[in-house]
C-alpha cells in the first residue's frame, strides 16, 4: 500500500500559500489608501547631502517650502538655485527669498531661505522632496550641484 504523504504537504503549502498572499494584498491595499501613513513613523530626516547640509526646513499646508542650509563645501559659495519636487509637481522655486546669488562663506549657516512653493497640502501629511541644490564655488567659478532628500511632516 502506497501512502500519499507529497498531497498532503502541498495541501499545507498551497491553503496556507493563499492565506499569506491575501494578507499581503490587504496590507499593501491598507498602505496604498493611506489608511496607514508610513510617512509618520520616519520624521524629519536629510539624506543624500554631502557638501551643503540641509539643518532645517518646513513645508507648510498653503505650500511653502522653507530651508535653512549649511554650507560645509570647504570654500566659499554662493547659491544660485534651489529645485524641488512634491508628488512628482515641481515647486516654483523662481522667487527665492532671499534672492538667488546667496553668499555662505565657508561652514556658515544661511538665513531661512522661502525656497519654493506648492499648491494648498493637507496639513499633517507625511511629505518627501527631492532637493537639488545649484551653487558656484567662489574661489574657481566652478558651478556645482548637490542633491539629496528631506522629509517630514506638512505644518
Amino acid at each position: 500500500m502506497m501512502v500519499k504523504k507529497g498531497q498532503a504537504a502541498l495541501d499545507f503549502l498551497m491553503t496556507y500559500g493563499w492565506a499569506l498572499l491575501i494578507i499581503a494584498l490587504a496590507a499593501a491595499a491598507i498602505v496604498a489608501l493611506g489608511i496607514l501613513d508610513m510617512g509618520s513613523f520616519i520624521g524629519s530626516r536629510a539624506t543624500g547631502f554631502s557638501q551643503i547640509e540641509p539643518i532645517g526646513w518646513s513645508l507648510d499646508h498653503t505650500g511653502v517650502f522653507n530651508i535653512k542650509l549649511k554650507n560645509n563645501a570647504g570654500t566659499d559659495i554662493n547659491v544660485t538655485s534651489v529645485t524641488t519636487s512634491y508628488n512628482s509637481v515641481a515647486g516654483n522655486c523662481s522667487a527665492l527669498n532671499p534672492p538667488v546669488g546667496i553668499s555662505l562663506p565657508e561652514g556658515s549657516e544661511s538665513g531661512v531661505i522661502n525656497a519654493c512653493t506648492f499648491g494648498a497640502i493637507n496639513p499633517g501629511a507625511s511629505y518627501s522632496l527631492r532637493l537639488n541644490i545649484n551653487y558656484t564655488d567662489s574661489e574657481t567659478g566652478f558651478s556645482y550641484t548637490d542633491a539629496g532628500t528631506v522629509t517630514g511632516k506638512v505644518l
